[in-house]
């Protein structure tokens, strides 16, 4: 039967040939890992994605809920001796799933355009702030108001202000040194879901900037990085972030982006086309190991582990830094066993595969139990997410930080530090 190739360009196919069969990918993966069916691994999978794109009678639908359930969060890359470009591809899939075989669903679209637009981001948090003032958010879980997904994602749910971070603080932080101590500019991206839920964190980024000599510069217009578009197979809505991002970004004269959330960095720096932008995009971590003049005098007793986010190891492969800056910030810092292997969370998978998601995060929160931390360190807000409700749903009292917040807190040690940012109370 002659090739259709209407799912892959010819250069595409190339780059699924590469697959050797060779399954050195197969112990990496973690839905293979959990019912261990050869569809549900990477191997399996771009054997599915060739028979799509060659085959003209071919269930396509079937097999893409085994495309579905891959979380994307490319260990298999990693792993892989040949080089197959494995996220490129899948996402190329996707896109093609959703505009010929199944467009999302319109509870999909509706979710996706809450949790990555500015106007209902800020509705959202504004309702859960007053939930969890009235201790609802208790009163659902006790009483199972809700499905368990939905409790569950409640009960991950960090502290919330009400305010976006970009809306309530000024967006030019000047560098609190000494002029013959500054070390520079630097943007700061700020996103959705992290702009809105997780403003404790951009604030203990911008601290630990200024303390070591950064000016740091908010700017205006950014919007969503698009990795939830894309995951999601919206390959259009996922250009046109980007598109607008870049136009935000323009002529800001900055040494680099920082990114503080391993998806949008992944997003932002690995998408095709990116690396021609001007402004070098880093995450924190990366940027602070050798930027540190200024390191934490004291350092927190409490025990600590981290978990690293996939599209942080893996697609970015940013593996050993944020290692280093808790080996400045913690006395006891505890390796946690299989920190690589993803947690389960992976944007919109833990509500549309709640019951494999579930499978893969108990494993996580077995270690984590096992090495009984005080703090759980990661960096990435899904995962922040998937981590602490899980932590919360097995009744372990364990706080989950972003890295940058660890490294905060050993800074805060320090009374002329908390002074300097009014954190004395």
């Amino acid at each position: 039967m002659a090739a259709t190739h209407h799912l892959f360009t010819p250069d595409n196919y190339h780059r699924l040939q590469a697959c050797i069969h060779c399954g050195l990918c197969l112990a990496s993966c973690p839905t293979y890992t959990v019912n261990g069916k050869e569809a549900d691994s990477p191997r399996g999978r771009l054997a599915l994605m060739k028979y799509i794109d060659r085959e003209v009678e071919f269930d396509a639908k079937g097999a893409f809920r085994h495309i579905d359930l891959c979380l994307g969060c490319l260990a298999c890359q990693t792993a892989c001796p040949s080089g197959v470009q494995y996220g490129h591809l899948l996402e190329t899939s996707r896109s093609y799933q959703r505009q010929q075989i199944k467009p999302l669903s319109w509870i999909q679209h509706q979710l996706l355009n809450w949790l990555t637009s500015h106007r209902s981001l800020g509705f959202i948090t504004g309702l859960l702030a007053l939930v969890q003032r009235l201790a609802l958010d208790h009163l659902v879980r006790a009483l199972r108001l809700l499905p368990h997904t939905l409790r569950f994602q409640l009960a991950g749910m960090p502290d919330i202000t009400g305010k976006a971070f970009s809306q309530t603080h000024d967006a030019v932080f000047p560098a609190l040194t000494s002029a013959d101590e500054a070390q520079g500019t630097v943007a700061l991206f700020t996103g959705c879901v992290m702009d809105h839920w997780f403003g404790e964190v951009h604030a203990a980024t911008v601290r630990v900037l200024q303390w070591n000599g950064f000016n740091v510069f908010v700017p205006e217009g950014q919007t969503c990085c698009g990795a939830l578009h894309a995951h999601a197979g919206l390959e259009e809505e996922a250009e046109d972030c980007l598109a607008r991002n870049r136009t935000a970004f323009q002529g800001i004269e900055a040494q680099a982006l920082v990114v503080n959330a391993a998806g949008c960095g992944a997003q932002l720096r690995t998408t095709p086309g990116t690396d021609q932008d001007t402004l070098p995009i880093v995450d924190i971590s990366e940027w602070l190991t050798d930027k540190l003049p200024r390191p934490p005098k004291n350092k927190l007793s409490k025990r600590v582990t981290y978990d690293a986010p996939c599209h942080l190891y893996h697609a970015q492969g940013i593996r050993d830094e944020p290692w280093r800056l808790l080996e400045l910030a913690c006395e006891q810092l505890l390796p946690l066993p299989e920190t690589e292997v993803c947690c389960g969370s992976a944007g919109f998978y833990s509500l549309m595969h709640s019951d494999m998601s579930q499978h893969i995060l108990k494993r996580k929160i077995n270690h984590v139990q096992a090495l009984a931390p005080d703090i759980l360190a990661t960096g990435n807000p899904g995962c922040h997410l998937q981590l602490q409700a899980g932590l919360r749903e097995t009744s372990l009292n364990i706080p989950v930080h972003h890295t940058i917040e660890v490294l905060d807190m050993a800074y805060r040690l320090d009374g002329t530090y908390r002074h300097a940012f009014g954190l004395d109370d």
